[in-house]
């Protein structure tokens, strides 16, 4: 009958193997890492997903303050030739609505509304153009922001093309917006892709 007392330490310093050993071992060894593999990107791509939905949450508008002076604005080219006349002529099918301005959860100013396709197309990208109005009621700062927008690298709502009849809805924070911004704004469809 042995006891504690009686167990020996074993230290292991060298390993020989024959070189045809060896690498059928490191081959069956990459094999097997595979699955990790496999399981580390799902885990890491769940992670981004909820990374990315969890800042996408905070641009909600926590209450609003202010809207447009117009409920609706139709889309228009700020600059048609950067479009095709095709794309240029289905800018006027996507509607804008729903405009508001107001504070994000986690404060600052943002602008919420929504675009809706109007046309008989699905679309894989929409631009609009938000213009912040200064006391005269003429722009003193624009940002571009993009609803849709249809690529490999995306995840989420935009990332989902806008059928026939569809709408879709954002939220743009405008925290580099300049103090003369009298919280009015103006919203156009400034270019938008067909599939």
């Amino acid at each position: 009958m042995s006891n504690e007392n009686d167990k020996q330490e074993v230290r292991v310093t060298d390993i020989r193997m024959p070189f045809g050993s060896m690498v059928v071992f490191m081959v069956k060894w990459a094999v097997a890492s595979i699955p990790a593999l496999i399981i580390l990107c799902v885990l890491g791509a769940l992670l981004w997903a909820g990374v990315v939905g969890f800042f996408a949450s905070l641009t909600r508008p926590s209450r609003q303050v202010s809207t447009t002076s117009g409920p609706v604005v139709r889309g228009s080219a700020s600059e048609p030739s950067q479009v095709n006349s095709e794309q240029s002529a289905y800018l006027s099918k996507i509607l804008v609505s729903k405009v508001s301005v107001g504070k994000a959860e986690l404060g600052g100013a943002g602008v919420w509304g929504e675009v809706k396709n109007t046309g008989d197309r699905t679309l894989k990208k929409v631009e609009i153009t938000i213009y912040c109005l200064g006391p005269d009621g003429k722009p003193v700062f624009e940002k571009t922001y993009l609803p849709v927008l249809v690529t490999e690298m995306s995840f989420g709502d935009s990332n989902q093309p806008l059928k026939p009849g569809y709408s879709r809805q954002f939220g743009v924070k405008m925290d580099d917006a300049p103090s003369e911004w009298t919280k009015k704004v103006d919203v156009k469809v400034t270019q938008v892709e067909c599939q």
